[in-house]
């Protein structure tokens, strides 16, 4: 079982069903089918707290992730039966996935689903390095 936990803003539309079957998708292509993931997509003013914050970076960010375990330990801490592990947060900010949807002429939906794609690939231990 894949548990995707969704949260969004109100005031930002989304498209709910292609951001969960796209996070569906990532996970089974890698192997992972029973598992718990969250997502949050916000505004400039939370993406930016949290990266100030959690980061110590300063400003804005597109996309933030949070592990909730390291790479290969997913399975370390043991669980009720049935319960799937939480692989981490992925903090999505909604104004600059319209920005950059807008710059490369995609929707932002798939902007969105860019991004979850890469926070995703975060969690499961790939790095830029």
């Amino acid at each position: 079982m894949i548990r995707i936990n969704l949260f969004v803003g109100s005031r930002f539309p989304v498209d709910r069903k292609m951001i969960r079957e796209r996070a569906k998708d990532v996970l089974l292509e890698r192997g992972l089918d029973h598992i718990e993931v969250d997502i949050s997509i916000v505004g400039s003013r939370k993406i930016k707290e949290l990266n100030e914050s959690k980061l110590a970076h300063e400003g804005t960010t597109d996309v933030l992730s949070f592990p909730q375990h390291e790479k290969n330990q997913l399975h370390d801490f043991p669980l009720p039966e049935g319960i799937p592990p939480h692989l981490g947060d992925i903090v999505i900010s909604f104004p600059e996935a319209v920005k950059t949807a807008k710059k490369f002429g995609k929707r932002v939906d798939q902007q969105i689903c860019f991004y979850l794609e890469h926070g995703l690939m975060h969690l499961l231990g790939y790095h830029h390095d």
